[in-house]
């Protein structure tokens, strides 16, 4: 986890006006966002908020070859690990960003037997934010991977980890790095205990996409 993963029918004019940070850029809406796709993220640029495109599989700026030839599996980082990890420990001490999303998958039972759940928050707003981390490219281009945690009780049977979603007094502190000590890295994103939405979705395909991939199928948590 974190492995597929949606943004809802929404503009980022929309979520600045209800988040008050971010502006001038839309995010791409999609029900099945896969890694290796392009996604939207919110960075720190120059002393202000801007948004950006990543390619969702990080790797690390000193990897000069084609992105392509990275085999690790990154688009996820574990927040217990991260800042120690060769591949991540500069993009932790660096590069720090925002992944929008409106909700995410997870599945459970045997192989060729999975049964898809779609994961949210109980908010006002339509959009939430993992916290994430990015790298650029020679290019100039960026990849991201997003930061996971132990999965809190509520949702824990779906699968032991989860994505860190980020509450709004989580967001700027994540980005302008003031989260140094252990304690602070051990609670992010726990703020959301008692408020997860978790529903069976019908089983689909690596191309399907729209929003009857989030319709439930009679089972609710």
């Amino acid at each position: 986890m974190c492995g597929r993963f949606i943004l809802g029918d929404g503009t980022w004019a929309e979520y600045h006006e209800a988040l008050s940070f971010i502006r001038d850029a839309r995010g791409s809406v999609s029900y099945n966002i896969k890694p290796t796709e392009a996604i939207s993220i919110a960075l720190r640029e120059q002393g202000h908020i801007a948004a950006a495109s990543a390619r969702w599989w990080f790797v690390p700026h000193w990897f000069r070859d084609d992105t392509a030839k990275w085999k690790a599996t990154t688009f996820n980082a574990r927040i217990e690990s991260a800042a120690e990890k060769p591949v991540f420990r500069t993009a932790w001490r660096a590069n720090r960003c925002l992944v929008p999303a409106s909700g995410y998958y997870e599945w459970t039972g045997e192989t060729g037997h999975k049964q898809p759940w779609y994961i949210s928050v109980e908010q006002n707003v339509p959009v939430f934010f993992f916290a994430g981390l990015y790298a650029a490219r020679p290019d100039g281009s960026l990849t991201c991977a997003i930061l996971t945690r132990a999965a809190d009780p509520e949702i824990a049977h779906l699968h032991p980890r989860m994505p860190i979603i980020l509450t709004s007094d989580e967001m700027m502190p994540w980005l302008d790095r003031e989260m140094p000590d252990v304690e602070a890295i051990d609670q992010l994103g726990t703020g959301w205990t008692g408020r997860y939405i978790a529903r069976r979705v019908r089983p689909f395909g690596i191309a399907d996409d729209g929003p009857e991939l989030i319709e439930a199928e009679g089972l609710h948590l």
